[in-house]
């Protein structure tokens, strides 16, 4: 499994506690995690990393699709 062990650094790398970590997305070789209901400033650049990885799409005009704060994105190999 490529991304085990990953779960204890997440929090420290996302400046959080463990509780609030989300797995936002995952796929064939990546893993998605942010802070659950951050409300830091929009980063549109994690909406378009994480768009380009799963395909989705982001509209910056939409509360409820606007990715805010830290995002760390893994990825296998």
């Amino acid at each position: 499994m490529p991304f085990s062990g990953l779960a204890d650094l997440v929090p420290g790398l996302l400046h959080c506690a463990p509780e609030l970590v989300d797995v936002l997305a995952s796929g064939q070789g990546y893993i998605v995690y942010s802070i659950f209901d951050c409300e830091g400033e929009m980063n549109p650049e994690a909406m378009t990393v994480v768009g380009t990885l799963t395909g989705e799409s982001f509209n910056a005009e939409n509360e409820d699709e606007v990715l805010r704060g830290p995002v760390l994105v893994v990825m296998a190999g």
